[in-house]
């Protein structure tokens, strides 16, 4: 599972509007200790609910997976863009209306804010950069235990002979039938580390990771008879 870094800006945002508004109370002292407790759990501890975490299942992409991917794409774009200003506005009223000690400590939430919502921006990005190239590629690829819904590691030979491990997380259903079935996984755009897996003529997608790379040897993974 992917740390949960988005949890540290929410987190960074939270402690600068307080420190802003309230400055330091005995409330700061035991709050932010036990928030940043609170933030390290919901980063790094894998499986947690989903109403905690608000993170769900890959959805089902209608009428469009490229509109939709474009749309998420500029919806975050736009966030970012707004999170800057807010951060250069932010460190503008400290040194203005404080020009104390605080001008010196709003970067530092700041920074953290702009980060991780150029981190989420970056990985909306891979989507909607390989869905809307409109190429897909069909490549080897097997698994030990495939389940609809459930996380998938496997091995996959790309063109080039490129043998690959992979990771995919909550693999839909035609795709989980598409690896298991005919040993195939179908590619959009072209991978870089990031996988965007999905069926050329299906309305849904994944973005699994690209684990060790290597070069040549014997070709173990083959598509199923009459599928390529």
């Amino acid at each position: 599972m992917r740390p949960r870094w988005y949890f540290f800006a929410w987190f960074a945002v939270v402690a600068a509007v307080h420190l802003l508004t309230e400055g330091w109370t005995d409330t700061t002292a035991i709050g932010l200790p036990v928030g940043f407790a609170a933030t390290l759990v919901l980063v790094f501890v894998p499986r947690l609910p989903r109403w905690v975490t608000g993170v769900e299942r890959p959805e089902r992409v209608r009428p469009s997976r490229v509109s939709t991917a474009r749309r998420r794409l500029a919806a975050w774009t736009a966030a970012l863009w707004l999170v800057v200003l807010l951060a250069v506005t932010g460190e503008v009223a400290a040194i203005v209306l404080d020009g104390g000690w605080l001008p010196w400590l709003v970067p530092v939430p700041a920074l953290l804010v702009v980060l991780g919502f150029a981190g989420r921006r970056g990985e909306v990005a891979v989507p909607a950069r390989c869905l809307a190239s409109g190429t897909w590629t069909p490549v080897a690829a097997a698994a030990f235990d495939v389940r609809p819904g459930e996380p998938v590691d496997g091995w996959a030979v790309l063109p080039g002979d490129e043998r690959i491990t992979f990771h995919l997380p909550a693999v839909p259903p035609d795709v989980a039938a598409e690896l298991a079935d005919r040993r195939r996984l179908w590619l959009a755009g072209w991978p870089s580390v990031d996988l965007v897996v999905g069926l050329p003529d299906g309305d849904s997608y994944v973005v699994g990771r690209i684990g060790r790379r290597r070069r040549g040897g014997k070709n173990t993974v083959t598509a199923a008879p009459g599928e390529r």
